[in-house]
């Protein structure tokens, strides 16, 4: 179905695939976007919050189709080859009664991970992009798997991956190349047989006061094969879409010389939303996420109209635009769905009067 029958009978249209790339791209817009469709998982959610969210979504339709990309299992059963992991007996968890929520214990050793073969993940995975819907005319994104960082955390736990930077160099540039191997296939995959405009992944570099490395650690482990993943990604015409929760404020120029288009969530109270859009606001695209910590799930309604607008008045310049709204995280049932409905209609609402639509 093309873009003008589906959405022909919309109040509110979203962006076309051109409108969004120009948004991207500082082009301008004539609102700012709205896209929360990565963070909104409905199974997580009570069934009268499905049905009041559905019914919203219904009503005003995500500006881009984002899908995720079929994950790898991290433990490989018997003739898997989509996984991170195919060492037989490896997984942590096998024989436990009950889980263990404490990383070093879930971590595998070095010497099992130089056993996994090195063509897993299987970068011709059939069935790769099973979750992708038919193109409808617009911008299309292709959400991957964890990043470079948070890739080694799901191997080695926090303390030993923090470690592994001054222990095991080289083994942390192996798990960095395995990763973006798998990210580039999907780049060119997805463009062939998906029709993608854009690839996104989260990579938590920051905690809540400041990044987890130093900005010299960064360029060593990770910049190359950032700019590396990027380069590839703009040859093929697609934009790089970066989820980061924390403070990720002294990595950003970083982010910015490698190619990241598009960042998520410039997190309140972690970040100054105001000082980030004075620093990068001319050189970087903001998926700006509401807050998940304080304001929707604790806040009133009026706090949650009002945190919007403010997030519009900060980010968003109709000349430019560069700015996408959505949550900053994955939605949880702890947030009233009536906070939900009022950030999202208000993200329109304001965010048409900004743009100076309002009485077109």
């Amino acid at each position: 179905m093309n873009y003008e029958e589906k959405f022909k009978d919309y109040k509110i249209k979203p962006f076309t695939r051109q409108e969004m790339i120009d948004c991207i791209e500082g082009r301008g817009s004539y609102r700012p976007g709205v896209a929360i469709g990565t963070w909104i998982h409905m199974n997580l959610l009570s069934i009268d919050k499905q049905e009041k969210l559905q019914q919203i979504l219904d009503k005003y339709p995500s500006d881009f189709q984002e899908f995720y990309v079929k994950k790898p299992s991290m433990f490989g059963q018997e003739g898997d080859a989509y996984t991170w992991c195919d060492v037989p007996g490896a997984d942590p968890s096998i024989g436990r009664t009950h889980k263990v929520g404490i990383d070093e214990v879930t971590a595998i050793e070095w010497d099992v991970y130089r056993k996994i073969s090195k063509d897993v993940p299987d970068i011709n995975e059939p069935t790769m992009f099973c979750n992708a819907p038919e193109p409808d005319g617009r911008y299309r994104m292709a959400w991957m798997s964890a990043g470079f960082w948070t890739k080694i955390w799901d191997y080695r736990g926090m303390t030993n991956s923090l470690m592994d930077l001054y222990l095991n160099p080289e083994d942390v540039h192996d798990i960095n190349r395995r990763v973006l191997r798998y990210f580039k296939a999907i780049a060119k995959r997805g463009v062939e047989e998906a029709q993608i405009d854009g690839i996104g992944f989260g990579d938590d570099l920051g905690m809540q006061k400041g990044p987890f490395m130093s900005p010299e650690m960064f360029r060593e482990f990770y910049f190359p094969y950032y700019k590396e993943l990027c380069d590839y990604a703009h040859s093929l015409g697609l934009h790089v879409w970066m989820h980061c929760c924390g403070d990720a404020m002294m990595l950003i120029d970083q982010l910015i010389e490698a190619g990241i288009d598009v960042l998520h969530p410039i997190q309140k109270y972690a970040m100054d939303e105001k000082e980030v859009v004075s620093k990068f606001g001319d050189t970087l695209s903001f998926w700006v996420g509401m807050d998940l910590q304080r304001i929707l799930p604790f806040g009133t309604t009026e706090d949650v109209i009002k945190e919007t607008q403010f997030l519009i008045d900060t980010y968003y310049k109709p000349d430019k635009g560069r700015t996408v709204f959505t949550i900053n995280n994955r939605l949880e049932d702890n947030v009233p769905i009536e906070n939900v409905i009022a950030f999202i209609e208000e993200a329109y609402r304001y965010g048409i009067k900004a743009g100076g639509k309002e009485n077109e």
